[in-house]
């Protein structure tokens, strides 16, 4: 539209300029010429100059007319694009998928949808902070989800998804611009389906098993979107906050059960260390009596008899005095 109003600005500049060349040629004329009736050719620069500056104004409006047709007809589009084309009465006319340079009719405008990963992301912020941490724009604060016991907890949460190029038609059909359909179905989606998804697990399975709850919430946008045209490339569960009363319990239940564990392994090391012993003994009750098997039960005794007391060990071969008080 702007090329053909620069079109016709250039068209009647050159008009004017003809024109008014026209009108000063035909002044001069009157003006020069001479008694004889004839025109005075000497003074033709100066009808020349009448019109010169119109037309160089109604020139370079022509070019600047030719390049605004040619960019109103071409476009181009960069990898990760798709745009769908628009005539001025609102209809659709076509959509675009590929890289590099298409056309279009003067009067269709083109309209961009992003089909690279974008991110929905649900975290709590300062005041004023709209960051979602990763250099982008939070999509909301914390999502309250409530679990089958009936436990109301938050939930924080970073969804990545894209459109399928093919359906960019369908979603301006319906919503007219990408920002619309982030606003108005992505984010709603997901916080419909995170806040269904808890009430089938407890708030202990909420914070024990976040992986099962994060492929639940996987699977079940991916079956609300299967017809929409939106994929789904990845979910995290970033936290989970029960009640502080949860998680004081759940505190000391873990504080409970390491105690427990730690116990258990204890035993086991004991109950490794006895058994150790026993086939130990075993083997030395099994074989014959050697020097060495003899002198290691020798040591034991005498360790034993220590113990009790009132045993006095001499070297072998020597002849022990005891002074026994009177």
């Amino acid at each position: 539209m702007f090329a053909f109003i620069i079109g016709i600005l250039a068209a009647i500049a050159a008009i004017v300029a003809f024109g008014l060349r026209r009108r000063a040629k035909s002044r001069l004329k009157r003006q020069g010429d001479t008694d004889d009736g004839h025109y005075d050719y000497g003074r033709e620069p100066e009808v020349i100059g009448a019109g010169l500056i119109t037309l160089i104004v109604g020139v370079l409006t022509a070019v600047v007319a030719v390049i605004a047709l040619t960019a109103s007809v071409v476009y181009t589009q960069d990898a990760g694009e798709a745009k769908v084309k628009v005539d001025v009465a609102g209809n659709i006319t076509g959509q675009t998928t590929t890289t590099g340079f298409h056309t279009k009719f003067p009067w269709e405008s083109t309209h961009t949808f992003n089909i690279r990963n974008q991110t929905v992301t649900y975290i709590n912020a300062a005041d004023g902070d709209t960051s979602d941490n990763n250099g982008g724009q939070r999509s909301g604060p914390y999502i309250s989800v409530q679990a089958s016991d009936g436990v109301t907890s938050t939930v924080s949460l970073s969804l990545r998804y894209s459109i399928r190029s093919e359906t960019v038609t369908d979603v301006y059909r319906e919503f007219r611009d990408e920002e619309n359909f982030k606003k108005s179905f992505i984010e709603q989606d997901v916080r419909s389906v995170v806040r269904s998804v808890p009430t089938q697990y407890t708030t202990i399975e909420l914070l024990t098993e976040r992986d099962r709850v994060e492929d639940s919430i996987l699977k079940a946008l991916e079956d609300r979107w299967a017809d929409d045209g939106v994929i789904v490339d990845s979910i995290s569960l970033q936290e989970f906050v029960p009640p502080t009363e949860v998680s004081e319990s759940y505190a000391a239940i873990q504080t409970e059960t390491n105690k427990l564990e730690a116990a258990k392994v204890k035993a086991q090391q004991q109950v490794a260390t006895a058994q150790g012993q026993a086939d130990a003994n075993a083997i030395l009750n099994s074989q014959p009596l050697s020097d060495v098997s003899i002198q290691q039960r020798y040591i034991e005794a005498l360790k034993t008899s220590g113990e009790n007391g009132g045993l006095i060990v001499v070297p072998e071969g020597s002849t022990p005095l005891l002074n026994v008080g009177k």
